[in-house]
């Protein structure tokens, strides 16, 4: 009778386990960070991606962030109650809003990013510059690959005269 574990594969070298570790890990230390700023992870998280497309819809960023579109709906009225978002009309769809950051957001997304570099650096760090410009190419080489992948396993549109 031979042991099951042989058959494992092994889990320390796994891309997939390794990018969570370090997702999880990085998101810990982040958070534990920027814990005086007043702003839940979601919320700093949806700010950082409005950052990243301003003008996004809201339904542009519940795809990004992979939320239901209700609970950035709501995660955006209480930004902007609060002074960190406006929300505008969308020019083509009265029911969308396209989102922006206040200049208080902007000051504090500045200061966040401070913080994510220097979090950064000490990850990275013993890691020569050659060898962090090359981890980085080939992580986004990796993310190409898998955009690449979830396009052509999309099912594709159809259309009235396809129907």
């Amino acid at each position: 009778m031979s042991d099951m574990s042989d058959a494992l594969p092994n889990f320390d070298r796994s891309l997939g386990f390794i990018v969570s570790d370090i997702s999880r890990l990085l998101r810990k230390e982040f958070d534990r960070r920027v814990r005086g700023h007043g702003l839940t992870r979601a919320q700093w998280l949806l700010l950082y991606y409005v950052a990243r497309q301003p003008g996004a819809s809201q339904s542009d960023l519940a795809e990004a962030l992979q939320l239901e579109k209700i609970t950035i709906s709501r995660h955006a009225a209480r930004l902007e109650k609060t002074g960190w978002l406006e929300r505008h009309d969308h020019a083509h769809d009265g029911r969308a809003y396209r989102l922006r950051l206040t200049p208080r957001a902007t000051r504090t997304i500045v200061q966040l990013s401070r913080i994510a570099d220097d979090l950064r650096a000490a990850a990275l760090a013993g890691l020569s510059e050659e060898r962090r410009a090359a981890l980085i190419d080939d992580l986004l080489h990796i993310k190409a690959n898998l955009v690449d992948i979830e396009t052509a396993a999309k099912p594709p549109i159809r259309t009235h005269e396809q129907a």
